[in-house]
């Protein structure tokens, strides 16, 4: 993973042998206005921020 101010690129060697990678350009999404922070489990807030950047939960993958 390589990133700088305005793109984080990751990148992998397939199962051809080749390095695929995927960049990623810095958006600024906002914020998400929370009661208390110690009230959500992971999933809970995982559940949120997919909801409120209009994501299918069931299509992604928690990497923390």
């Amino acid at each position: 993973m390589i990133a700088t101010a305005d793109t984080t690129v990751v990148g992998f060697i397939n199962s051809s042998m080749e390095l695929e990678y995927t960049e990623y350009k810095a958006y600024d999404g906002g914020f998400i206005e929370l009661d208390n922070i110690n009230k959500y489990t992971k999933k809970e807030l995982t559940d949120i921020l997919a909801s409120f950047v209009n994501l299918n939960k069931e299509d992604i993958e928690v990497f923390s």
